[in-house]
């Protein structure tokens, strides 16, 4: 697990941290899950929500494989939903 990860997603440079993540979902209300799930604080959240959250990224521009990728080399455990 790394502190800080820097990537760059469709031409965007990005650097995070896993506190940056926990913050950015702090009190946010989790949108309905479809398949790939990430726990942050405690809340299930679907990753797509998280990392569009995080990094300003419309969703649009990156995949659910790349923000599973991302979020869990900070730490954060992601599932598929059953």
């Amino acid at each position: 697990m790394a502190d800080n990860i820097s990537f760059i997603v469709n031409g965007t440079s990005v650097t995070l941290a896993r506190r940056d993540v926990e913050r950015a979902m702090n009190g946010v209300l989790p949108e309905p899950v479809r398949n790939l799930v990430v726990e942050v604080g405690g809340t299930r959240y679907p990753v797509k929500q998280v990392f569009e959250a995080v990094t300003g990224l419309d969703r649009l521009d990156f995949t659910s494989a790349t923000a599973r990728r991302h979020l869990g080399k900070l730490g954060f455990a992601v599932s598929r939903t059953s």
